[in-house]
């Protein structure tokens, strides 16, 4: 991609984020680019093609990121753990792909022309089942709580703790802390209550 592709890219990324997809047009961001509506049309075939190349980079390192913890040699908790932390990781440094992803999923959903971020988005939810299944496997996340209702529990958590939209009025948890730190309290929440409690051998 051309330096001034991915310049108008970058322009598409931020509206999508402020304003919201349905409501950004071509033309808003022709003139955030300092070109005419049409001119737009000669570098990208629509407005769905450019959220696709706002939306996929990030999926393109999401997902890579999701089957190395899953496929590391730990127990499904460790690997749990590993996963949401790159998870996180990647998250924060996309938080303007995933404020649109958020904000404007019931409409995307839709858009026949995004089916590869649809199944993308399938693929990274699939990948959450899969590390919490083998944990309940190996005994070392609690089998009473289903794969399917604490992966919306963990990634609405991830979401939550980086929605500058929804928060935008109180403290950002990043001002005062690293992304370390903000994992380590992510982990203790979300992860703790899904381990087992570790076996104690008899006195």
């Amino acid at each position: 991609m051309s330096a001034r592709r991915e310049e108008i890219v970058e322009i598409a990324r931020g509206l999508f984020a402020r304003k919201g997809y349905t409501t950004t047009s071509m033309r808003d961001i022709a003139l955030a680019s300092d070109l005419l509506a049409g001119s737009l049309y000669s570098h990208f075939r629509s407005k769905t093609h450019l959220l696709e190349l706002v939306i996929l980079p990030f999926y393109d390192e999401l997902i890579p990121g999701q089957r190395a913890a899953l496929e590391s040699g730990t127990t499904g908790a460790e690997a749990m753990e590993a996963m949401l932390r790159r998870v996180l990781a990647v998250c924060a440094e996309h938080d303007a792909v995933l404020t649109i992803l958020h904000y404007d999923w019931a409409h995307l959903a839709g858009i026949d022309e995004l089916a590869d971020v649809i199944a993308r988005s399938n693929e990274t939810l699939d990948l959450w089942e899969q590390v919490l299944a083998r944990g309940q496997a190996d005994g070392s996340l609690r089998a009473e709580v289903s794969p399917a209702t604490a992966v919306r529990i963990i990634t609405s958590g991830i979401h939550g703790v980086l929605d500058r939209r929804r928060f935008g009025t109180r403290e950002h948890l990043q001002a005062d802390r690293s992304l370390d730190q903000l994992a380590d309290e992510v982990v203790a929440s979300l992860i703790g209550g899904l381990r087992t409690a570790p076996t104690t051998a008899p006195i």
